[in-house]
């Protein structure tokens, strides 16, 4: 019996992770830009978060689920703004998932870093291919500061978030860890 409250609970928290990764990607797209295509990353709090409460495949299926959903109510699927986006959620993943695991001095700090560098060179590995030309990496060090900040300010949250009484009850009444 215990199996199945964990099951119910699991994808319930999941799907209300969905959904507030899909608003916070929708809301971020209104959020005007200092730097042209470059976004703070509100919904990657969310990804976050589940690669320290649950397994990474759920994770990692929320960030993709994200992404094209959020796309699909933008009206860009399969357009440009979804595979960059598709390419640093991908890569972003890959390097938290593997700063998580392979890294384990680095805290919620350092793996948001991580994940927000890596996601910015995501989507200029993205653009560099869909342009056939490399000259978009001369963007990289406007993203590179921005990364920073939205990692920070990311990880800030990710970490109140985590040391919370919801998320610790959570973690407890489902064995979640």
């Amino acid at each position: 019996m215990k199996s199945k409250k964990f099951n119910v609970h699991r994808i319930a928290f999941l799907a209300v992770m969905l959904a507030l990764a899909i608003l916070l990607g929708y809301v971020e797209s209104f959020i005007p830009n200092w730097v042209p295509g470059v976004k703070p990353g509100l919904a990657n709090l969310v990804v976050l978060i589940l690669l320290y409460t649950f397994p990474f495949y759920d994770a990692l299926l929320i960030s993709l689920l994200r992404v094209f959903l959020v796309a699909l109510i933008r009206g860009s699927i399969f357009q440009l703004p979804f595979y960059l986006s598709l390419g640093g959620a991908i890569l972003s993943f890959v390097a938290m998932l593997s700063a998580k695991y392979c890294l384990r001095f680095l805290t919620v700090y350092g793996v948001s870093l991580l994940g927000a560098y890596a996601h910015g060179i995501g989507q200029l590995l993205v653009a560099a291919w869909m342009t056939e030309t490399w000259a978009v990496f001369y963007y990289f060090p406007f993203i590179s500061l921005i990364s920073l900040a939205t990692g920070l300010a990311t990880a800030f949250l990710a970490d109140r978030l985590l040391k919370s009484a919801p998320i610790q009850h959570l973690r407890d009444e489902t064995s979640i860890s």
